[in-house]
């Protein structure tokens, strides 16, 4: 068929597809019908779509390293051809763009396809980039094949450069032109780029895998401790390291891999292990050229194991505002009062959301009911406010928490020591509770002057007391209300990792009141998150994407087919996303 006629078919196509949802001319490839139903239901806009920019892209990637000669080579190559040669990282951000002409670059730059914005297929329709994203194979589009109308007069040849170990997307290499330029060879130049970028990967992986490697060895001989590295999926870990983690605990490894950054100073951190044991956990990022290659964690156990307690198991204490029945929340509850009961400086260890300030103040509640009880925020109050919070003179039963003392800026930690040092000589002398995430990153001159320290464990490590904590963070979410979870919601809940720990079940639960403010709350009113392992941060785009999927599936009753074609995709393209987003629908079933 002439390409003139092709052209004139695959136009009058697109307006009855806008016009009906449908097409009934087979001139129309399947795979630019799909996405035009993608871009439906995502709601672009067909005439002027709105194409986001961010500054968050990063040029010193691997991923831009290996592609660039394969780029240069095919600009030279191409030389005197108007087309420009383009490169985007796994979100359809373009990162780097080769022009053969100063007129195309004009016509890139009015349209924003640019470093730095965004031709995903959920912004801009159809085209050269999103749609192979989405597709994860090579694509040409050219035309009236392109859903908004902004880029009908172009074409462009995509295809998805993917991690040749994970086969996961990295990015995607581009070819793109006026479509009076266009050829259908476009596509085999791009998808034979591609693979050059990936064998280029590939050879840039094994050197990462060794710098990481080396920097491994080099730990387990400097030290005796257990001795961990990760560099992308791989997981090298020593004899002791291999004794001492469950999967959770190396799975919440390679979550601090992730946040690794080259300026990191490798500051330990607390950490509580899956048996309940805390080690301090020392993060070393390993370099390889600008970019990051993994890390090497570092754990220290204490040799002696603390004195055993009691055999007896601690009576459950009742705490205003607390609830828990597990042993060890208990013996959190019982050692805090304790301190409390002794008048002792109290240190109060435990990670984010874990609810450190809750137990301060249950125990101040609970002994010292009716007096004062203050909070310094020592991450971005100055020392000062602690004389702001006891007025100079301390009332009796007052309580004072240093919040976050172990983020106390170096420059203030000789002033905060002399003000806590008359502090606890003052008469009546007020109790003294410090919350820290980690004790190893707090001053040894602010560490000598608390006489007890208490871990506030993680969910995870209470998860039996999860029904008793929706209850009581219902009512308070809700008073008077009644609220509740039903069984099947309880049933998702519970397999939740809780890397946010308390923190996260209230933020869960109160975005599930907003979906169903009246009756027992379902399975399907808990947010998107519980529904997923995947814990690396999801950008915009992909959490609305994430959303779309799950509620979908939900829709459907977990049936994958029919979810697909409810959103307008591939049955694969489905299954790619689930398992990119870690979307693990119990229900789910082909």
């Amino acid at each position: 068929m002439p390409t003139t006629d092709r052209r004139l078919r695959v136009a009058k196509a697109r307006a009855e597809f806008l016009a009906s949802g449908s097409v009934a001319d087979a001139v129309v490839e399947e795979t630019i019908l799909t996405s035009w139903r993608r871009s439906r239901f995502a709601g672009v806009d067909i005439g002027t779509p709105h194409v986001p920019y961010g500054d968050e892209i990063d040029l010193r990637s691997r991923l831009v390293r290996c592609a660039t000669p394969v780029m240069e080579r095919m600009h030279e190559r191409l030389d005197g051809i108007p087309v420009s040669v383009v490169l985007t990282d796994d979100k359809g951000r373009l990162l780097e763009r080769k022009d053969s002409e100063r007129r195309l670059a004009r016509v890139w730059d009015n349209v924003y396809f640019a470093p730095g914005f965004s031709y995903a297929e959920a912004y801009v329709g159809t085209n050269g980039v999103g749609t192979a994203l989405e597709d994860g194979r090579p694509v040409f589009v050219s035309g009236p094949e392109h859903f908004n109308e902004r880029s009908m007069a172009f074409a462009c040849a995509g295809a998805p450069i993917r991690n040749p170990l994970t086969r996961r997307i990295e990015g995607l290499i581009d070819l793109s032109c006026m479509a009076e330029d266009a050829h259908p060879m476009m596509r085999v130049l791009v998808q034979e780029a591609a693979l050059d970028i990936e064998r280029l990967l590939l050879d840039d992986g094994t050197e990462r895998q060794r710098v990481v490697l080396e920097a491994f060895l080099a730990s387990c001989r400097r030290c005796t401790c257990a001795v961990l590295s990760v560099c992308g999926d791989i997981v090298m870990a020593n004899e002791r390291a291999s004794a001492l983690l469950t999967p959770a605990d190396v799975a919440f490894l390679k979550i601090m891999a992730v946040e690794a950054r080259p300026g990191d100073r490798g500051m330990p951190v607390g950490m509580s292990l899956t048996e309940g044991r805390w080690a301090q956990v020392r993060r070393r990022t390993v370099i390889h050229g600008a970019g990051v290659a993994g890390a090497v964690f570092e754990l220290h156990i204490p040799e002696t194991p603390p004195k055993p307690r009691s055999a007896r198991v601690s009576p459950p204490v009742a705490l205003p505002g607390l609830v828990g029945r597990s042993q060890t929340w208990i013996d959190a509850t019982v050692q805090a009062r304790e301190a409390a009961t002794g008048q002792l400086p109290l240190l109060i260890v435990g990670e984010a959301g874990v609810g450190k300030l809750a137990l301060a103040h249950g125990v101040h509640q609970d002994s010292r009911s009716g007096a004062r009880f203050a909070v310094v925020n020592c991450e971005v109050d100055a020392p000062g406010a602690l004389i702001d919070a006891i007025d100079r003179e301390p009332a009796p039963g007052l309580t004072v928490v240093l919040r976050h003392l172990d983020r106390l800026p170096a420059e203030r930690v000789a002033e905060m020591s002399a003000l806590l040092e008359d502090l606890l000589r003052q008469y009546p002398q007020p109790w003294v509770v410090a919350t820290v995430g980690s004790a190893a990153a707090t001053p040894n001159d602010l560490l000598r002057l608390f006489e007890a320290t208490v871990t506030a464990p993680p969910l995870r490590h209470r998860i039996d007391d999860l029904d008793q904590l929706i209850t009581a963070l219902l009512n308070r979410l809700a008073p008077g209300r009644a609220a509740q979870c039903s069984d099947d919601a309880k049933r998702v809940l519970v397999r939740n990792a809780w890397i946010g720990n308390v923190a996260e079940l209230n933020e869960v639960l109160a975005a599930a009141l907003r979906r169903r403010p009246a009756g027992a709350i379902r399975r399907e009113d808990l947010p998107p998150s519980c529904f997923t392992t995947s814990r690396r941060a999801l950008s915009p785009i992909e959490r609305l994407e994430r959303d779309a999927i799950v509620r979908a599936l939900a829709e459907v009753g977990g049936n994958r087919k029919s979810a697909a074609a409810m959103l307008g995709m591939s049955r694969s393209s489905l299954y790619r996303k689930m398992h990119a987003f870690g979307i693990n629908s119990l229900d789910a079933r082909s």
